[in-house]
Order: C-alpha cells, then sequence, then structure tokens
C-alpha cells in the first residue's frame, strides 16, 4: 500500500511541474493587443521607466491546450517615477463553457483577494463594452480611487487589465487605449 501512496505522489509531483511550460520575455511589440508602459507615457502625462527594466511578458502554454498571454509593469517604490502596478494577461481557453468558468473565477478571485487586502472596488455599471461578460471597477484604498480591475470575455478568450497606482477618472484608460486594441479579442492568436 505505501508503495502505491508513493507512486501516486511521485506521478502528481510530475504532472504538477509538467503541467506548463513558459516562455519569458518575449517581443511584446509583436501583440499590439497590448497597452504597454510606452503607451502610458505617451497617452498620459505620468512619468513611468520605459526602459524595459520593470517589463516582464510571458506566454504560458497549459497542460490542458489553454494558453496565455502576460504583460506586468511593476515599480511600486521610486523617487523618480511614478509608483505603479499594471497587468494585462490574455486567457485562450479551448471552449466557450471553460471562458465562462475562468472569467467567473476570476472576478471573484479579484474582488475577495481586494477585500482581504483592505482595498474597495466601485463597478461601473453604465459603460457596454460589447462583449459577451464583463467587469469594470475603480479600484480604491481607503475610499480613494487607486487603480482599475477591467475583464472581458469575447467567445474563449479573456482580456484582464489591473492597475494600481493610477486612477483615470474619465475612462480614457479603456476607452482611448484598450478597447481599440481589444477589438479582435475573439479572434485573438498566439505567434510565438
Amino acid at each position: 500500500m505505501e508503495k502505491h501512496i508513493k507512486l501516486f505522489l511521485i506521478l502528481l509531483i510530475g504532472i504538477t511541474i509538467t503541467s506548463c511550460t513558459t516562455n519569458n520575455d518575449i517581443d511584446i511589440s509583436k501583440y499590439p493587443i497590448i497597452s504597454t508602459v510606452k503607451d502610458l507615457t505617451e497617452n498620459y502625462d505620468v512619468l513611468l521607466d520605459s526602459t524595459g527594466k520593470y517589463e516582464n511578458s510571458s506566454i504560458t502554454m497549459w497542460f490542458d491546450g489553454s494558453s496565455s498571454l502576460d504583460y506586468t509593469y511593476e515599480l511600486l517604490e521610486s523617487e523618480e517615477y511614478d509608483p505603479l502596478f499594471y497587468s494585462i494577461t490574455i486567457d485562450l481557453q479551448l471552449t466557450k463553457k471553460d471562458a465562462i468558468q475562468s472569467y467567473t473565477l476570476g472576478k471573484g478571485g479579484f474582488n475577495i483577494g481586494n477585500s482581504l487586502a483592505g482595498h474597495g472596488t466601485i463597478e461601473i455599471d453604465s459603460l457596454d463594452f460589447g462583449a459577451d461578460q464583463s467587469y469594470y471597477a475603480i479600484r480604491t484604498i481607503d475610499g480613494d480611487p487607486n487603480g482599475i480591475i477591467f475583464i472581458i470575455r469575447k467567445g474563449k478568450n479573456i482580456y484582464t487589465l489591473i492597475v494600481s497606482g493610477l486612477n483615470f477618472p474619465n475612462h480614457s484608460l479603456i476607452s482611448d487605449l484598450v478597447l481599440p486594441r481589444i477589438t479582435n479579442l475573439e479572434s485573438f492568436k498566439l505567434i510565438d
């Protein structure tokens, strides 16, 4: 019996280790669907380090055949630049059912995480994004706007944007920078 347990544990560890492959530091410029820190500095009065030092990008292929494209900028403590956490993830699911579940779990997870961290959200439900599902909320710290959460699902693909450190009171980040880039989210495919 003990042999079977050991074999099962070894198999479980092997599956966990090989459950995904990640390609780091991909050329994000191949993906115009992603608005980068450079785009932010060109469109808004914000001082960010656009040298690439604080930017990461990756593609992850999951064991079930789904995949994700991730782009993150994180510089929270700096005397020279505005503090900012900026993250975009595009999840490509195999089925619409999987995408609905992933969207629902992601939205719930962000709300729980914000709550546990003592952050609030103010949901903006008055805007139509032309999606199968969407969630847009202003993140708050001590009642003051501090960022956004934007999740949108079109078909089998989900786009998630998390911003902490900047506030866009007129929703211009979404309307001017994000929405024009994700018009073809439903048919988006990875290149790398």
